[in-house]
């Protein structure tokens, strides 16, 4: 019988509980697509990144991921190699040999990493060989020659048959050197593979590395990526505790903390939108307890047991929450399955995409069962005891006062018998104070609508206090670490570093640049890739070559040394390096460090240098690819004479910038030269904080879509509650337009409060957090291979990107109130009277 009386109160007011159902589906059908979309991208990732060339796990000798160098080469590789096929969770295994060499192309170089492979085992593990765009992959019958990526190819002027210098540092120490021809040219669309990575036949690696039976590892292909725990602890029994087996999280640390950056914001939207359906089920419940009050009184007075009322608005809300997720499941899993077929086209931000490893321009939203039962699960719950409330107050009435239509069990006050009406007359119009003793008749109402907006609010100030502060730290640390905000240069110098691309007048164009208004600080620098060697290894570096006094007005990374001390003028002989390089090659403090570079003339420029300071900024990107010394130094290794790269300089408002460079393009283009902004010096970073802002931008647009219709579902309950009192006031008279301004009136004030409570409560927090930072260092275990991302995150405010949205927000809230109020004046007085 419950659940017949549940029904039939359920559909006898078919538009209160349609938009308490939409507003249900709205919430699960977003957090369907939402979770779905961010799988989707997790999915690609990782496909894409293992697939290509690193592979689901990788089987090296013990501790050699750590510190990788050929003294940790695996001699014994077939017999390694054939128990780890031999394994049933390994569809295909392959031997590579690895190093880090020097590539170059008359006068530019850069440090890339140089694989050795087995053409034909590498096609079973990888597919490298079907990116290729230029030239052909290794056919298995023999002959040399190297692979290389599209970035690589463009920043050396490579096609291929063009011959390719390696100069790198051989198995047994000896210098290693080799010019080989480019057999084909690959396109991934991941940079650190299409600019940094160089495939050849293992033959012609073994021989360049005098190193005739080495590999480093063994790449594995697994049949199922998802068992990866139970594949690694398989193979691990079976290679001995003398080697390592390294899952591709590991491999890819970028990708590991970019799937959990991603699922850690989807647990974020996950929770606003758990406490919005609630409170978007809570309100609707409520408003039709307080609409039947005089129906609930009727039926305790018949006998009615307080239980049974409590079950029914229990059902009833059951009803609701069961078609909420029937049509949010239908519309959600539907739309993420149909752009899971015919995919979401991202092309308009492919360059911020290109920061995340792997990502496409085409995203493919991924359905996942246990994710849909999962949230499901969670709002029908949610939907149950939101209602357990208005149940309560229900079962609870005192029966004579609802059958009165009064709901409470005291009563009004009235006046006394000749006691004078107040005289005041109010400055506010009639419909003003009506609409305000509407919204204060029913506080609870009023209040849980008002908190359902203010919540709205608060989470949107706060997420886009979140990302603008990610986005500063990204911008902040990068610039401050290394560019900063405007750069000097010659056209082109960032994509060849060719010394030749070195200008004179350093001197003048110091000057010039200092004297503008607007800039802080400016200083002179060399940059060039090179190869940095210890004893035993050597890795691709970035050389700055700065001017000790100078520098620290541009960079703060004076301030981020852990050993020893910073550079200082005549220090020609030193060189200070990041605490991962140091990691890397086995340097310490005091050591001595071999730094080769292409020179001015052509001729290969060396220089040894004792390890001064080791710094740590928290970003291995950082850490482990720069190398600092003297500008003299660095102007006399590669033969530049006076000549530097550029000057860069940083400004007293980094939001200047462009203002800056327009001033100055007149002053340098004198000079052959160009005045660079950090976005044009930091690509991916722009791009990246580009794609996380539109991101952003997304997700509030659904924050808005679910308030909006919350808004108007509230308004519509109170409408519906009050039918009968808006036939009186129509029959006595009142004119539809005004009973429409009297519901606008309520709505704005409701947005009003709603507005002032969530901006402060919201300001209040991104305050806080902005103070004591936000610490993800334990959600993210390798957050440092962000560029720019350190431990913990600083939310900042900035009311220029909250205004916009903001306004829109309250209009959009006060539109849709335009509906209920317009169906409120179109209402029959006699049948709105007649109204139970």
């Amino acid at each position: 019988m419950i659940w017949k009386l549940a029904l039939r109160n359920v559909m006898r007011n078919r538009r209160r509980s349609g938009i308490t159902v939409l507003s249900i589906a709205v919430g699960l059908a977003a957090l369907t697509f939402l979770w779905g979309f961010i799988d989707g991208q997790n999915r690609q990732m990782v496909n894409n990144t293992t697939r290509y060339f690193a592979t689901d796990a990788q089987v090296h000798l013990k501790g050699y991921h750590d510190d990788p160098s050929l003294d940790r080469a695996i001699e014994a590789g077939d017999r390694l190699l054939a128990a780890v096929r031999a394994d049933p969770a390994v569809a295909a295994a392959t031997v590579r040999l690895e190093t880090t060499v020097l590539a170059s192309r008359a006068d530019r170089s850069r440090g890339i990493i140089a694989f050795g492979v087995d053409p034909a085992g590498e096609s079973a593990v990888s597919d490298l060989s079907k990116a290729i765009v230029d030239g052909r992959a290794f056919d298995g019958l023999g002959g040399g020659g190297i692979l290389i990526g599209t970035d690589l190819a463009e920043a050396l002027a490579l096609r291929a048959g063009d011959d390719l210098v390696l100069v790198g540092q051989a198995y047994d120490g000896s210098v290693a050197s080799a010019r080989v021809p480019v057999r084909g040219v690959f396109r991934t669309k991941i940079d650190d593979l299409d600019g940094y990575v160089a495939v050849m036949p293992m033959a012609v690696m073994r021989d360049f590395l005098a190193a005739p039976s080495a590999v480093t590892a063994i790449a594995v292909r697994l049949r199922d990526r998802g068992a990866l725990a139970a594949a690694i602890e398989s193979l691990s029994n079976r290679v001995g505790s003398d080697h390592e087996v390294v899952g591709w999280p590991v491999l890819l640390p970028m990708v590991a903390v970019s799937t959990r950056f991603h699922e850690v914001m989807g647990f974020v939207v996950l929770t606003i939108f758990f406490v919005m359906v609630a409170a978007g089920v809570a309100n609707p419940v409520l408003m039709a307890v307080l609409e039947r009050t005089r129906e609930f009184g009727i039926m305790l007075a018949l006998g009615t047991s307080q239980s049974l009322l409590f079950r029914l608005v229990l059902a009833e809300a059951a009803l609701l929450g069961a078609a909420g997720l029937l049509l949010g499941n239908a519309v959600g899993l539907g739309a993420t399955a149909a752009f899971g077929r015919i995919g979401i086209n991202l092309g308009t931000f492919a360059a911020g995409l290109r920061t995340m490893p792997g990502l496409e321009d085409v995203i493919y939203p991924a359905v996942r069962a246990e994710r849909s039962l999962f949230i499901s699960a969670m709002v029908f719950v949610i939907a149950l005891l939101m209602a357990l409330y208005p149940a309560l107050r229900a079962a609870t009435l005192e029966p004579v006062a609802a059958i009165r239509g009064i709901g409470e069990r005291g009563k009004a006050r009235v006046r006394g018998r000749g006691e004078p009406a107040p005289a005041r007359r109010s400055r506010w119009p009639v419909f003003v104070l009506i609409a305000a003793r509407n919204l204060l008749r029913n506080r609870k109402r009023s209040a849980i609508t008002a908190f359902a907006a203010a919540f709205a609010i608060v989470a949107y100030v706060f997420l886009y206090g979140f990302f603008d502060g990610f986005a500063e730290q990204i911008v902040g640390n990068s610039t401050g670490y290394l560019t900063g905000h405007l750069q000097i240069e010659r056209q082109g110098l960032r994509r060849d570093l060719a010394p030749e691309l070195a200008f004179e007048d350093a001197g003048g164009v110091l000057k010039a640049a200092q004297t503008l208004p607007g800039v802080a600080a400016a200083a002179p620098r060399v940059q060039a890739q090179a190869l940095a060697s210890s004893a035993t290894k050597s890795v691709g570096v970035m050389l700055y070559g700065v001017d000790p006094d100078l520098e620290p007005g541009i960079t703060i990374l004076h301030r981020t040394f852990v050993e020893g001390t910073p550079l200082a003028r005549g220090a020609e002989r030193d060189i200070v390096i990041g605490r991962r390089l140091a990691e890397k090659i086995g340097a310490r403090l005091g050591e001595k460090i071999v730094v080769m570079a292409p020179g001015l003339a052509g001729e290969l420029g060396t220089a040894a240098f004792r390890v001064r300071g080791i710094f740590a900024t928290e970003s291995s990107s950082f850490d482990g690819a720069m190398v600092f010394v003297t500008l003299p130094a660095a102007q006399r290794m590669l033969g530049l004479g006076d000549r530097v790269s550029s000057v860069n300089l940083r400004l007293v408002d980094r939001s200047q910038v462009d203002a800056v460079a327009r001033q100055l393009a007149p002053v340098v283009a004198s000079r052959g030269l160009v005045a660079s902004t950090w976005p044009e010096l930091l690509t991916r970073v722009a791009d990246m904080v580009g794609l996380v802002r539109a991101i952003r931008t997304v997700i509030v647009a659904v924050f808005f879509l679910v308030v909006a219709l919350a808004v108007m579902n509230t308004v519509f309950m109170a409408v519906a509650e009050r039918t009968r009192e808006f036939g009186v006031m129509m029959a006595l008279g009142t004119p539809p337009d005004a009973i429409v301004r009297m519901v606008v009136y309520e709505t704005v004030a409701l947005m009003l409060l709603a507005s002032v409570v969530g901006y402060t409560v919201g300001a209040a927090i991104v305050s806080v957090f902005g103070s004591v930072g936000l610490d993800l260092s334990r959600f993210y275990k390798d957050y440092s291979a962000i560029p720019g991302l350190t431990g913990i995150v600083y939310p900042r405010l900035e009311w220029a990107s909250l205004i916009g949205p903001g306004i829109g927000l309250f209009v959009a809230s006060v539109a849709v109130s335009l509906y209920p109020a317009s169906r409120a004046a179109r209402l029959d007085p006699t049948a709105a009277i007649r109204h139970t």
